[in-house]
């Protein structure tokens, strides 16, 4: 499962919401809002690849971090603070 099929089981189940299947499209959902204000259910965008596009998602958990999956890895738990995820940051939005 990657990161983007990830946030769309996580909120058929939890909040039976329909969600696109890319990662880029999930960013045009909801609003921007600043990292500082994130809480658990928001979802954490990440730039990167040849383009600087928006290529990663992930769910922020409330404790400065947030649940992602990739196909190599599966699903993990990470931090923003990590060096990698703050250098590519792109945003986070808030859904509901």
């Amino acid at each position: 499962m990657d990161c983007s099929g990830f946030v769309v089981v996580v909120f058929r189940e939890l909040n039976r919401a329909k969600m696109p299947r890319s990662s880029r499209k999930q960013w045009r959902l909801g609003y921007l809002i600043p990292v500082q204000k994130a809480r658990a259910g928001d979802l954490v965008f990440f730039k990167g690849g040849a383009f600087n596009r928006i290529n990663h998602v992930g769910i922020i958990t409330g404790d400065g971090g947030f649940a992602h999956a990739s196909t190599s890895s599966g699903v993990r738990y990470s931090r923003l603070d990590e060096e990698y995820y703050r250098k590519h940051l792109a945003g986070v939005r808030r859904i509901f």
